[in-house]
């Protein structure tokens, strides 16, 4: 079940990841970490490690070489975003994008291990959403953070942030980065059925929520 949102050519990619000694300081995270091991509530086609040590490029590029092989890529691309090492495998129809990134802050849980890989804790992933949702406008966070907020609670994921990335979010800046969901237009593919206007009602609510606190 886990896997069932995950192609075929990102099973593969994740265990050879997994098998490879050299790589072992990296962990899954992101938005297929998150569907494809937690949630199954979306398709996702980025495959996010990392890693609290800065990655050896020059095996890296040696690896990225070996996998094109072993997925049967017809072209690799390269790109050097500030620190962020990403690579572009293409297969076919299918593009596969995998980052081997320093992430300098440090995982509230231990990675969990499945299919040979460690997975960053579903806490971590939480945390992570929310973080990238106060520092960027993009639809996919507000998607995985309605699911998340499922079984978690906005304060406890908040504190959550404030402890792993060191930042204090008060009410008045988390409410009106929740209200900055109207913006949204277009969902990501998902798997889980949700509309737009359910997203938006939901987190206007919670922005709403969140405006009485300061009010009071």
């Amino acid at each position: 079940m886990e896997q069932a949102v995950l192609t075929e050519t990102q099973k593969t990619a994740i265990k050879t990841v997994g098998s490879e000694p050299k790589l072992s300081g990296f962990y899954l995270s992101g938005g297929t970490a998150l569907s494809g091991y937690y949630l199954q509530h979306r398709w996702s086609d980025d495959l996010d490690f990392f890693t609290d040590q800065k990655p050896d490029l020059v095996f890296l590029h040696s690896f990225i070489e070996k996998l094109k092989a072993t997925i049967g890529a017809n072209s690799v691309r390269y790109e050097r975003l500030n620190d962020r090492n990403i690579f572009f495998l293409q297969t076919g129809r299918e593009e596969l994008k995998m980052e081997f990134s320093e992430y300098p802050f440090p995982q509230l849980e231990k990675s969990v291990v499945k299919d040979g890989i460690k997975i960053d804790s579903l806490r971590d992933i939480a945390a992570n959403k929310l973080m990238a949702m106060l520092d960027r406008f993009d639809p996919k966070d507000f998607v995985d953070l309605f699911f998340l907020l499922k079984g978690f609670k906005l304060d406890t994921i908040r504190k959550d942030v404030e402890k792993k990335f060191g930042i204090k979010v008060d009410d008045v800046f988390l409410g009106g980065e929740l209200a900055k969901v109207k913006r949204v237009e277009a969902l990501p593919k998902m798997i889980k059925k949700i509309t737009a206007q359910e997203l938006k009602d939901f987190f206007s609510q919670k922005a709403k929520e969140l405006e009485s606190k300061v009010i009071e």
